[in-house]
């Protein structure tokens, strides 16, 4: 897409707007050079969910399809017309507006992620006739007086107070008879962060400070309130019967009431199932912290345990070397007592052989004492003799 302001491009078959990259983008003017506010950033990095997020939204909450309603029906009371709606988005407008007899529709959007979203109920060939991607300010890519009814729906709160001037002047130069708005009525309470920024505007009083006046309606809902431009006196002003309008609030504050009912008792089941939750994880947690004690004093029991066994086997240990000493002595010892018994018997037989020569030596030590007195008896007999 071409970032320079007021230049045409129609939905490509890619629909992917490329970033800003130093170019001119979201000025003011064609003689602006800034870049592309967060707010309109948002739109194009997350606009391409918005389709199904309006479908669910519409399921929950009744003033989309009132919205839808009121203007379908106000559109349709303007046939023939061409008209434009600035800021179509998913086109969920556009859809049931291109239905219409005698209404020959277009749409403008900023962010091709959110067009892309047609693409759901709407040809490639119908997006390039009918909806062009642009800027978010700066000058339309559009002829004066082009269209016969240009339209917003929830689309200018999301501009910027310093650009709703230019928009809106915008707005009236490419209508012919009127410019109308669905927007956020004063007594709605906006939460101004919401997709990096929303605003809401004193609409009948920034028109007239660009000198035009612009009237309030009643509307079918609490939310919106629509505002409407004449650009031209002979343009027939239709309005909603008040009974239309009525039986739109009844059902805006019936179906309210009744989702709010259904949401509180929602909400009450899913208080009790998170405090069940709660009670579960609670009780969980319980249980993991005794689990978790009782790990802690297994650890210190098997700890005590292990030291225990490494005293024993220390212990063990000692023992055994203890032993493996006490044996070597006795082995010792008992090799001592072998030697000792040997050597006693080894004295024993010398003993026994010192006896028994002691005996021998005696035996002929009596022999010779004997011979000897044999020899003195024959001495001296010989003496007598003599």
């Amino acid at each position: 897409m071409s970032d320079v302001p007021g230049q045409v491009e129609k939905v490509t078959d890619s629909l992917v707007e490329p970033k800003p990259s130093g170019a001119p983008v979201g000025a003011t003017d064609a003689g602006d050079e800034t870049r592309i506010a967060e707010n309109y950033e948002y739109w194009r990095e997350h606009g391409g969910g918005w389709a199904s997020e309006y479908d669910q939204r519409k399921k929950e909450q009744i003033y989309y399809h009132i919205q839808e309603i009121m203007l379908t029906e106000y559109i349709r009371h303007h046939a023939p017309a061409k008209v434009l709606e600035f800021g179509c988005g998913p086109g969920r407008h556009l859809r049931n507006l291109s239905r219409l007899p005698g209404i020959e529709v277009f749409g403008y959007d900023q962010s091709a992620a959110m067009v892309s979203g047609a693409r759901a109920w709407a040809s490639q060939a119908w997006l390039d006739a009918h909806v062009t991607i642009g800027l978010p300010t700066g000058r339309l890519p559009f002829e004066d007086k082009q269209f016969d009814l240009v339209y917003t729906a929830e689309v200018l709160v999301h501009v910027r107070p310093e650009d709703l001037q230019g928009v809106l002047r915008e707005l009236v130069r490419i209508a012919r008879h009127q410019v109308f708005h669905l927007e956020t009525s004063p007594q709605h309470q906006l939460v101004s962060g919401e997709h990096s920024g929303c605003w809401w505007h004193d609409l009948p009083s920034a028109y007239g400070a660009i000198g035009h006046k612009c009237e309030m309606l009643a509307s079918g809902y609490s939310t919106h309130a629509p505002y409407r431009v004449m650009l031209e006196a002979t343009t027939p002003r239709w309005e909603w019967s008040p009974l239309f309008l009525e039986l739109c609030r009844r059902m805006d504050r019936d179906v309210s009431y009744g989702m709010d009912m259904l949401r509180g008792s929602l909400h009450g089941e899913k208080e009790a199932r998170t405090r069940e939750s709660e009670h579960a994880r609670s009780a969980a947690a319980d249980l993991e912290r005794r689990l978790r004690a009782e790990l802690e004093g297994a650890r210190v029991e098997h700890a005590r345990l292990n030291e225990l066994l490494s005293r024993a086997h220390a212990d063990l240990d000692r023992a055994r070397s203890e032993a493996l000493a006490h044996a070597a002595r006795a082995d010792r010892e008992l090799a001592a007592r072998e030697g000792l018994v040997s050597a006693v018997h080894s004295l024993e037989v010398a003993y026994a052989e010192a006896q028994r020569r002691v005996a021998s030596l005696e035996q002929l030590l009596n022999e010779y004492g004997q011979r000897e007195a044999d020899f003195v008896r024959a001495v001296e007999r010989r003496l007598w003799r003599s």
